[in-house]
């Protein structure tokens, strides 16, 4: 009954639907507090540091930055599954189509729902799966990657190098289709920026090492949080001297001629 009642309920929009808003305000030079003023005056419930962490975590270089070294070598840094060489960069597509099912439902006598199987050429890791997640828009739980659900109830899971479709059977071509655009676009993000964001998550590194012993951490604040703030105060700061730049007369030059 109670699963019934939650199907009913109308789905909510969490921070993650206003991302294009919010990345043009930013771009635009507003902070992480005026951004969420911005929210607010529409009726967004949120705060700056809803704002800043959203940012954070949907930066193109986060899906670089998911690994820490044993030894010589990158493992993927993620709860709830195996340890897990670190490949930013790979390049997944669907080697062979296995098998499709019919799947029976308690609403209906004839299946309308069917499971369609496929192999991939490698099993994919936490970042690739985060970019399909987008491309694909669907619903996910960060710490369990490898089960999407998109509108209507349609699903992807993932297990190893298989993957399964789940879908209304009149549906199923629109959304291989869809499945198959969204595998190649998040295998060519990854194949044409990994060397670019491998740069930039290294100059981040660099500058942060820089301000990190520069700044006293409040309890319960993270480092990155902490960073953001200076970074946001010196933007604000660049802001002022600027306009003070600009206010100073400047003493006329005579030509010699």
């Amino acid at each position: 009954m109670m699963l019934e009642q939650a199907k009913t309920e109308p789905q909510k929009q969490g921070l993650e639907a206003y991302l294009e808003t919010i990345w043009e305000l930013r771009g635009k030079g507003n902070t992480y507090r005026q951004i969420a003023e911005f929210l607010k005056d529409r009726g967004i419930k949120t705060d700056h540091t809803a704002v800043y962490r959203l940012i954070e975590e949907e930066k193109p270089e986060s899906y670089f930055n998911d690994c820490v070294l044993i030894g010589d070598i990158p493992y993927e840094v993620r709860e709830g599954r195996p340890m897990r060489v670190f490949s930013a960069g790979l390049f997944i597509t669907i080697k062979e189509r296995l098998k499709i099912l019919p799947l029976e439902r308690a609403e209906s006598i004839a299946p309308i729902w069917c499971e369609a199987q496929f192999v991939l050429n490698a099993s994919p890791n936490h970042s690739w799966l985060k970019k399909l997640r987008q491309c694909l828009d669907m619903n996910w739980n960060p710490k369990a990657p490898w089960h999407m659900r998109g509108r209507f109830d349609t699903e992807l899971k993932f297990e190893g190098d298989l993957l399964a479709l789940i879908c209304p059977i009149y549906n199923l071509e629109k959304e291989i289709k869809k499945l198959t655009a969204g595998i190649s676009i998040a295998s060519n993000y990854f194949s044409q920026n990994k060397a670019l964001y491998a740069r930039m998550r290294k100059l981040v590194a660099e500058r942060d090492e820089k301000i990190i012993p520069n700044i006293a951490i409040e309890p319960g604040k993270s480092v990155r949080e902490a960073v953001g703030e200076v970074l946001e105060w010196q933007q604000e700061y660049a802001k002022k001297l600027t306009e003070q730049f600009h206010s100073i007369s400047l003493m006329p030059i005579h030509s010699p001629n």
